[in-house]
């Protein structure tokens, strides 16, 4: 991407609504987008053409053809491949008369494939519009359907199990009460108070040492400790900075976020703007993945009514502190959960990655020094002020401190969101916390952390829940997300599909991801096909080296730890003729 067209778009950096919102109201309004519209908005956004159409094409939300009536996305994830969603596939297309990929002739119904709506614990998963709807098999694909075809939508139902088997909860420590979605919930239950106790009495710095003494490591992948960013990029002395929360969590199997985003959205505001004062930014942005509506309205009401009461915006409740929030909205872009590609999302542009250093800390959001966090960690920030970085750091196990809020999908006999002190064992969470899978299921492996997480045998159940842990066995912490699959999963499948979702979901701007993605999947389909060779195996593991030492990021770098992790686990499953 031209530096120069990005400096441009950072010139006017929240003066004018970005060529990202242009395209998305252009969208909303009409249904497709026109060249007639790539010209208007490339005068009102001072870029060429050539760029606002590059921006239109990256994002899946923005296709040029209008979609039907109804928008039918069903859920192609590794929870919903675990749960059969082929034949939830074959389901609406039978019943919607139109091929996955397509409209129907009447403009009736588009039916379009998507990774992933969150529901992994009810799987399959099926969205309509706005609506989205969990245990898609075929009956209720039939009536989901019919009722379509009557002129209405059916409300949607999708249950949430809880639990907590840490000393006490503090990732889900409003969810389990019920949830605090609105200010006066919120306020009952001490949210804001940490916050405006640091406005009165504490410096920035102390509030850095705090989060530092928690040990707290970021809960959305990489684990880097969220003290040190936070002082490294105090440190910086460009202004202005940001605090930028990543809501973009697109990992199968995972939908922690989603519910803190949905039910807790106020602790979450809180988190960013104790960050916000310990860094010296004044301004937050919430980048949402568009596949989750619910959130996106529940933050974005959360910020209106904390705006109003004064617990945002100008003067914070006369501290002379000021911190405004935005709320960002997705467009269909798995790569912008990376923090480099979410933060050019924000800005407007094509969510590519970028090569570090520099790190965001230094130049990040408009070039500005920017702290980037996930939903969980900024969310467990306000519980470390109010009790002490000691007493989270207490918590744990050797460098995995506090605990973590970890999903369950649809196999297990327990599916749903619980938090555990981390340090627990995997077969801890499968026999004791998840009851083992359902119907009598045997396990066969278990992914960890999305689909760059490695596919753990259930011979290693021993293992630890912990960063190091998790990484000594060729796993991967992530966001919590945990898959089952049970015997009948063929492993080969499996392997098809991940390099098929880094294929779909890379940004294209590295050819190890781009083409070796490609070259994954047709090494894959051929072991499907019972054709592989011990050639093959080679062939597939020095693919996955390239990819992992030359891809620019962890999308096509880390997808090889699963592909892998097959290899020395489920070696001769791969060579089945």
């Amino acid at each position: 991407m031209s530096k120069n067209v990005v400096r441009i778009n950072q010139r006017y950096a929240g003066e004018e609504p970005s060529t990202l919102v242009k395209l998305r109201q252009v969208k909303a309004r009409g249904g497709r987008i026109t060249n007639e519209d790539i010209e208007r908005i490339a005068l009102e956004t001072y870029v060429p053409k050539a760029f606002v159409y590059g921006v239109a094409t990256f994002y899946d939300d923005l296709k040029f053809t209008p979609h039907g009536r109804y928008h039918v996305r069903v859920c192609q994830g590794t929870a919903c491949l675990a749960s059969g969603c082929e034949r939830t596939v074959r389901s609406l297309e039978q019943a919607l008369g139109v091929k996955l990929g397509e409209t129907s002739a009447d403009g009736f119904a588009t039916l379009e494939p998507v990774y992933c709506l969150g529901l992994c614990n009810v799987s399959p998963s099926v969205r309509v519009n706005d609506s989205v709807y969990g245990g898609m098999d075929e009956e209720s694909v039939r009536a989901l359907v019919d009722d379509l075809r009557a002129g209405g939508e059916p409300a949607e139902s999708v249950p949430l199990a809880l639990g907590c088997t840490a000393e006490q909860p503090i990732v889900l420590r409003n969810l389990l009460g019920g949830g605090a979605p609105r200010l006066a919930e919120a306020r009952v239950r001490g949210v804001y108070d940490a916050l405006l106790f640091a406005l009165a009495r504490m410096t920035p710095t102390q509030v850095i040492d705090q989060v530092v003494a928690s040990q707290l490591r970021g809960r959305g992948g990489a684990g880097f400790p969220t003290g040190t960013k936070w002082k490294v990029c105090a440190a910086e002395p460009a202004t202005p900075k940001y605090v930028c929360c990543n809501g973009d969590e697109g990992d199968p199997g995972a939908y922690i976020d989603k519910y803190l985003m949905e039910q807790d959205p106020h602790s979450i505001l809180e988190g960013m703007a104790l960050c916000g004062f310990a860094i010296g930014a004044e301004r937050g942005y919430v980048y949402v993945r568009a596949e989750y509506p619910a959130a996106i309205r529940s933050l974005a009401q959360a910020v209106e009514d904390a705006s109003a009461a004064g617990l945002l915006g100008r003067n914070i409740q006369g501290s002379g502190f000021n911190f405004e929030v935005s709320v960002v909205e997705g467009a269909g872009s798995y790569i912008c959960g990376e923090e480099t590609a979410m933060l050019r999302s924000i800005e407007g542009v094509r969510g590519m990655v970028s090569a570090r250093p520099p790190f965001p800390t230094q130049q990040g959001l408009y070039g500005k020094p920017t702290v980037v966090n996930n939903v969980e960690t900024l969310q467990t920030v306000p519980w470390i002020l109010a009790n002490g970085g000691g007493a989270y750091a207490a918590i744990g196990h050797n460098r995995s401190r506090g605990t973590k809020a970890i999903s369950l999908n649809e196999l297990f006999e327990r599916p749903g969101l619980y938090e555990v002190p981390l340090g627990v064992t995997l077969r801890s969470i499968v026999e004791e916390i998840g009851g083992g899978l359902k119907e009598g299921r045997e396990l066969k492996a278990l992914q960890i952390g999305g689909p760059l997480g490695g596919i753990i045998p259930a011979s290693l159940l021993d293992t630890r829940l912990g960063f190091e842990e998790l990484d000594a066995v060729g796993g991967l912490l992530g966001h919590g997300g945990i898959v089952a699959f049970d015997t009948s999963m063929d492993m080969r499948e499996v392997a098809r599909h991940l390099f098929f979702f880094c294929e779909q979901e890379s940004c294209g701007k590295c050819f190890p991801c781009r083409i070796g993605s490609r070259r994954g999947v047709e090494l894959a389909e051929k072991f499907l096909a019972g054709q592989g060779r011990q050639g093959d195996l080679q062939l597939l593991d020095d693919l996955c080296d390239t990819m992992r030492l030359g891809s620019l990021c962890a999308h096509g770098g880390g997808i090889p730890a699963p592909i892998q992790s097959i290899m020395r686990h489920f070696r001769e499953e791969l060579l089945v003729s």
